[in-house]
């Protein structure tokens, strides 16, 4: 600046007004590509920054998915499970099943009335749309694809927890439930002398052919979520290698 100054003196000294106009016109140009470059200089280190911020949240979001997939999996391997114990159950009905074999499969841990709650890992995606940091993610279509799976997943969830409480409807062993009059003796023995009435083997019936169905319904939406998060995962995999 000191420079300039001396030049810009020295040329008013000597009267070149004309040489002194252009000298300044030079010199406000030069100070308005300073400042341009310095503008794109400082856009740059922005964008880098924010394309480092958008690589942090990917990868927070695809480890958020790959627990969802194993969530998902394990539900699927649960409801499977719950089918062919339905169908095993009704072979009381057929005679291929005891009473004592029905009741060890309807009530307590791992029978009938057991059933998984769903947890949707999504806590990347609610941080990102509580903070406005979904705006970091450069591709439209992936911010898109990202709102659409999540109301999926949220629809999955309700699906199989709405389906929980009804298991526990159609399995309690609150008295309101109406269920079969299983009996135990003082030793704790099941009563083989009890015979089920008309009725009750009406409910058991519908109790475990409902329970069947509920499975089936949670593995049919499970599996639309399993092919999701699955397309998903490989989607973000191509943006977090760019």
């Amino acid at each position: 600046m000191k420079l300039f100054n001396k030049v810009r003196q020295r040329l008013l000294d000597e009267g070149r007004l004309k040489r002194y106009l252009v000298y300044a016109f030079g010199e406000i140009i030069l100070v308005v590509i300073g400042i341009f470059i310095a503008l794109q200089l400082n856009a740059w280190k922005a964008d880098q920054r924010d394309r480092a911020s958008e690589k942090v949240h990917l990868e927070n979001l695809q480890e958020d998915l790959n627990l969802q997939l194993e969530v998902i999996r394990t539900q699927m391997v649960h409801d499977s499970s719950m089918i062919l114990r339905s169908d095993t159950a009704m072979g009381y009905f057929s005679g291929t099943l005891s009473l004592e074999e029905l009741e060890r499969r309807l009530y307590g841990s791992r029978k009938l009335g057991w059933r998984k709650t769903f947890v949707a890992s999504d806590a990347t995606f609610k941080v990102l749309l509580s903070t406005g940091g979904m705006n970091l993610i450069g591709d439209p279509r992936l911010r898109t694809d990202l709102m659409r799976y999540h109301q999926q997943l949220d629809y999955t969830t309700q699906v199989v927890n709405t389906n929980n409480r009804l298991i526990d409807e159609l399995f309690s062993l609150y008295p309101a439930n109406q269920g079969p009059s299983f009996s135990r003796d003082a030793a704790g023995r099941l009563d083989k002398t009890v015979v089920l009435s008309g009725q009750e083997r009406f409910r058991l019936y519908e109790s475990i052919a409902q329970r069947r169905l509920l499975s089936e319904i949670a593995l049919a939406v499970l599996e639309k979520q399993r092919v999701a998060t699955e397309q998903l995962i490989a989607r973000l995999d191509k943006d977090i290698e760019r």
